[in-house]
């Protein structure tokens, strides 16, 4: 009797203590560390006027999945020169379930700051449960773009069919620094023609502006339709298109 009392006794113990080890082992199962989900920008394209003061031109949004919400994000701007812009301090706009959102804004200043290909160096840092710290990277692109203008006539309206048909006008440039928009000697002006009734544009040749930003282009006129001329810009200055409706008869 003795034995079979002690046996059922060890037997209990036994149960009891598995039982608190799986429970042990089971609990609290550990958080998934912190990710950059997403970054959004307000634009890919900042058009600023040389003269233009400093203001908050870029809203940079991040979304991060922080089941913990003890993650925190700082970023770094740097100019098309490789100099440091602006800093980002993001704070939360907004949270849905395991996920935050951060915003903050990117100051540019017209007549001091490069135009360019501007650089975000975003990281995300945390620390995981053993107390060790953590950090992850990410890059992103935007450009800041002196603004430009576009004038465009083609005359005679209306041509005579298969007659020359004259595409003339200017390109002007803000400068990089402060001042006025000058005429922009070189800049390429490109020229396509939509058919009446067509769906698409056709290449119908191209040009160089000349002193002044003016330019002109003789081309053959065979059907009416509208016309449009492009200047497609570059990485610091703006692209810009024009339109003009021919009657060919």
């Amino acid at each position: 009797m003795r034995k079979s009392f002690v046996r059922r006794g060890l037997a209990a113990a036994l149960a009891v203590f598995t039982g608190l080890t799986a429970v042990a082992l089971t609990a609290a199962p550990a958080q998934a560390d912190p990710t950059l989900a997403g970054v959004t920008l307000s634009t890919g394209t900042v058009v600023l006027d040389g003269d233009a003061g400093c203001a908050n031109r870029v809203k940079v949004t991040y979304k991060v999945y922080d089941p913990a919400n003890d993650a925190y994000v700082t970023g770094d701007v740097l100019g098309s020169d490789g100099d440091m812009v602006d800093f980002l301090f993001p704070s939360q706009s907004s949270r849905s379930g395991d996920y935050v959102y951060l915003t903050d804004w990117i100051f540019i200043c017209g007549g001091f700051d490069p135009v360019g290909r501007y650089t975000i160096r975003t990281e995300l840092e945390w620390t995981d449960d053993d107390f060790n710290s953590h950090v992850a990277e990410r890059v992103d692109t935007f450009y800041v773009k002196r603004p430009t203008s576009l004038s465009y006539n083609a005359t005679p309206e209306p041509v005579k069919k298969n007659s020359a048909l004259t595409q003339t006008g200017v390109v002007k440039a803000d400068p990089v620094g402060y001042g006025a928009k000058y005429g922009l000697k070189g800049a390429v002006v490109k020229f396509y023609f939509k058919a009446d009734g067509a769906k698409a544009y056709v290449y119908q040749g191209q040009t160089t502006t000349g002193t002044g930003g003016r330019y002109s282009k003789k081309i053959k006129a065979t059907r009416s339709g509208l016309w449009k001329a492009v200047y497609e810009g570059n990485s610091f200055r703006q692209a810009q298109t024009a339109y003009d409706a021919v009657k060919v008869r």
